[in-house]
């Protein structure tokens, strides 16, 4: 059973990692992205699409009057025309219109001040007649009948009659131009109150005029004991200040009534409903707005006319699919996916050519979309007031994310998967600001830190990272948005603490931020097993010696396992002398040429270990070639039934490339004649290949061949080394080995100085030792001389 299961790994390792043409790959990811965008689309639009309907008939379980049976919240946001609310703005316009007046002011000249000069002049003649008693004066002058005795004889006494016509005429005409006086009683005087008047001034050149509603003013007022009164007697004291109390009261009181007997202003009821009328018809149509998620009625509730009306409304709006913002937001993500593939085009072009990465990537992606589907349920459910304490961002998974890719892979890819599901965060979460920067800044310092996780303690220390990110955004979106942290309820400093909004997102920040970091360790070991990829924890395991491929080298082909390490010294030093990852450098170098088992005897190395009989005839050279290629291919062929990473396995035949095997192909030319070499085709004397396709396998092609040239050297110097490994460098030059490897002429001058370094090392001369027997004679030639 555990060999079918091995099998059937090796198997599906091998369909994963297997190299495919870049436009197969490409292909994959086209497919891949466009699962991804649908995907994207669909939780996003969620909120958007229609919802089914309730029967709101007289007949049916939500009618009016009726208990409602389940509880009903709208799905998606969306407003509608609410008629009763525009009804009421039309009201509360029309109830802010000015009354509109008419005040004649040809009535002061017509009226009062004829009137007044008239029996100003009788009260002249009577007193030059000698007549001044005041029932005279009432009994001449009619409009002077109602005044009382003292009134009247107020006026006789003052010396100066020429005055008296002022005093009247001043106190009529600031009652005339400050106050509207109607003629009849105003049943409107509430409403009048509230949105004043607007007088048109007749005969005057001030057309119209705006005044409050306390200062029109039906005639009955003018003599009743009251308010009106009293403000009218206290505009006659300030405006006549001189006047004794009696004659002030007099003047007064004369000039109320041809005030009351001529009332200039006129209510225009036409004029005003005209006004309301187009007032009414400015107010634009009210919108009542129902949140998403909003509960319309509770189970158990009556259903009033106005949760009627909602649940109409939502029947015919949020029934409906909102087709423009699923169109929206399926373009906002194209356009996200351009941007990120550009990014990655640029700085990582090479990094997702291969199908396991890719499921990896979008698998992980896909899991955590479906995190935030599943979040937002809960988070915007009925009755949930999470929204009140929590961000939505607090609880989606990005970190788990980033700090698996950037371990995984890199930085630069995963910051651009994060870029990417900063906005998908954004848009579940409502537009809300805070939960993009919480999503986008973990989505940064995840990926940052997740190059920097070599121990198992990073993985904590990765916990506390991004819960104090986390806590320092939130803490922002607390204070940006006015939020409380901490409320006093008197139940005592630690009680208040653990109910409070601080303790509350303190809590979830640590939650997410540890969850996080434990899912990647959860997660790490599946992906390691199930697409073979090279984490530095599987590469850690590889490097153990006692790996069953690394035991079978050493006792099968001790040389070459010695030669394995000497190789692996070097090129481990020069991978770290360029920062390249020197882990897997090793680790690649270990299995180079595990090929070798099969047939350990027929290498040079390992012939003096291994019976002659197991040789192969080397007189043959194609055969001999043959064999040397076998290596290469054999050695593929136990990598994979050893489910090593495909990175691992490239520095079996990368480490040869398509160089000549110099010494039988010229052997082949030589044993044979003139006329037959042209039969003889090179091919068959080259490596199959690829040639080296980054540094690392390019270092090891080089630390391979020298170190075997540096034991033919007779003399280890600097000198002798620094020729060696130039000639080594030149020959992989002139056969065009390193073309594709991307390494550069300064770097060849590190893999230089770094070979040198350690060759100086491992091969420097020891001192001849003597021989005990030589030892001992001199010891016994010292104890003779000692005696004699």
């Amino acid at each position: 059973m555990k060999a079918i299961f091995d099998s059937s790994m090796t198997s599906v390792t091998d369909f994963l990692t297997k190299v495919r043409p870049v436009s197969v790959v490409r292909n994959i990811q086209i497919i891949l992205v466009s699962l991804t965008l649908l995907f994207v689309t669909y939780v996003l639009s969620i909120p958007f699409f229609g919802q089914s309907k309730v029967n709101t008939d007289p007949d049916g379980l939500f009618s009016e009057g009726k208990i409602a049976p389940e509880t009903i919240q709208s799905v998606k946001e969306f407003s509608y025309e609410d008629i009763e609310k525009t009804n009421l703005e039309k009201q509360k316009a029309k109830s802010n219109v000015p009354f509109a007046f008419d005040k004649d002011f040809g009535v002061l000249v017509a009226g009062i001040d004829t009137n007044l000069s008239e029996d100003l002049e009788i009260l002249r003649i009577l007193l030059q007649e000698g007549k001044s008693n005041p029932s005279v004066v009432k009994d001449r002058i009619p409009r002077w009948r109602n005044r009382t005795n003292e009134e009247i004889q107020a006026i006789l006494d003052y010396p100066r009659k020429d005055k008296l016509k002022n005093f009247i005429q001043q106190y009529t005409n600031l009652i005339f131009s400050k106050y509207c006086i109607v003629k009849e009683d105003l049943p409107f005087a509430k409403e009048l109150d509230k949105a004043g008047a607007k007088i048109r001034n007749i005969g005057t050149q001030d057309h119209t005029t705006i005044i409050d509603g306390n200062l029109v003013i039906p005639r009955s007022q003018i003599y009743k004991d009251g308010p009106v009164t009293a403000v009218l007697s206290k505009l006659a004291s300030e405006k006549l200040p001189n006047v004794s109390d009696s004659l002030l009261k007099a003047v007064s009181r004369i000039g109320l009534y041809y005030v009351y007997s001529y009332p200039a202003c006129n209510y225009n009821p036409e004029e005003t409903e005209n006004a309301r009328v187009k007032a009414a018809s400015a107010v634009v149509v009210q919108k009542s707005r129902i949140q998403a998620n909003e509960i319309i009625v509770r189970a158990g509730d009556v259903i009033t006319p106005e949760v009627k009306l909602k649940l109409d409304m939502m029947n015919l709006y949020a029934t409906r699919a909102n087709l423009a913002s699923i169109i929206s937001i399926f373009l906002t993500q194209c356009v996200l996916i351009v941007i990120v593939g550009f990014y990655l085009i640029r700085y990582r072009p090479n990094r997702l050519n291969d199908l396991s990465s890719n499921l990896i990537i979008f698998f992980t992606l896909w899991i955590v979309i479906a995190s935030i589907y599943l979040l937002s349920k809960v988070f915007y459910a009925t009755d949930s007031d999470l929204s009140a304490v929590y961000y939505f961002g607090m609880f989606v998974p990005v970190g788990m994310l980033c700090l698996l890719l950037g371990f995984v892979y890199d930085e630069q890819l995963s910051i651009a998967i994060g870029f990417f599901l900063a906005f998908a965060v954004f848009f579940a979460s409502r537009y809300n600001p805070t939960s993009f920067m919480l999503a986008f800044t973990v989505a940064v310092m995840s990926s940052i830190y997740g190059r920097r996780l070599l121990k198992r303690i990073d993985f904590l220390k990765a916990g506390f990272l991004l819960t104090f990110v986390q806590i320092l955004v939130t803490t922002a979106g607390y204070l940006f948005d006015g939020r409380e942290f901490f409320v006093s309820s008197g139940a005592g400093f630690f009680k208040d603490l653990s109910n409070s909004n601080l303790f509350r997102i303190t809590v979830m920040c640590f939650v997410n931020g540890f969850a996080s970091a434990t899912a990647v360790q959860f997660l790490l070991p599946l992906y390691e097993y199930i697409f073979n990829i090279p984490t530095r924890f599987k590469l850690i395991e590889l490097a153990d010696t006692g790996h069953p491929l690394l035991q079978q080298l050493l006792t099968k082909a001790p040389s070459t396992y010695t030669h394995t390490f000497m190789v692996a010294a070097l090129s481990e030093r020069a991978a770290q002398n360029l920062n390249l990852d020197r882990l897997l450098v090793r680790v690649g170098v270990y299995f180079h040429d595990i090929g070798k088992i099969p047939n350990a005897g027929f290498f040079v190395e390992n012939q003096h270990l291994i019976p002659k009989p197991e040789h192969i005839d080397k007189n043959n050279p194609a055969l001999a070639a043959k064999t040397v290629i076998d290596h290469v291919l054999d050695g593929i062929e136990m990598a994979k039934k050893a489910r090593l990473p495909r990175e691992i396995i490239s520095f079996i035949p990368e480490h040869h490339g398509t160089s000549t095997m110099a010494f039988f192909y010229h052997k082949a030319l030589q044993e044979i004649s003139s006329s037959a070499r042209k039969n003889i085709n090179k091919k068959d004397f080259q490596y199959p290949g690829p040639k080296p396709q980054s540094k690392e396998t390019a270092i090891v092609m080089i630390a391979d061949s020298l170190e075997a040239a540096s034991r033919s050297l007779d003399e280890v110097s600097p000198e002798s080394l620094d020729e060696l490994i130039r000639k080594i460098i030149n020959s992989k030059l002139a056969e065009n080995q390193l073309d594709e490897s991307g390494l550069t002429i300064g770097d060849l001058e590190i893999i230089k100085a770094s070979f040198k370094e350690v060759l100086l090392s491992s091969l420097h001369q020891r001192p001849k030792y003597p021989k005990p027997e030589d030892t001992k004679a001199l010891e016994t030639a010292n104890t003779k001389k000692s005696k004699s």
